[in-house]
């Protein structure tokens, strides 16, 4: 059965908080672009909101910010 576009939406909505919780990319931006490169063009329908550049933006900042701990532990 062909999925909705709402149902397709959402999918790409939880990819890209997957993307960005991975630690593999730096912004919303460069996660909009993996998804578009990706097969999901409409991925620039959730780009258009605000928040989830900021949301996204938050998460890729927690992730850069745990791999940079792990990093020290091991270091130490």
């Amino acid at each position: 059965m062909k999925q909705s576009k709402r149902e397709r939406v959402a999918r790409i909505e939880t990819e890209a908080r997957r993307l960005a919780r991975s630690g593999r990319f730096l912004s919303s931006r460069s996660i909009e672009q993996a998804l578009l490169a990706g097969g999901f063009p409409e991925a620039h329908e959730i780009f258009r909101n605000l928040w989830t550049h900021s949301e996204l933006n938050r998460l890729c900042e927690q992730a850069a910010r745990r791999a940079s701990d792990a990093l020290k532990l091991a270091a130490a």
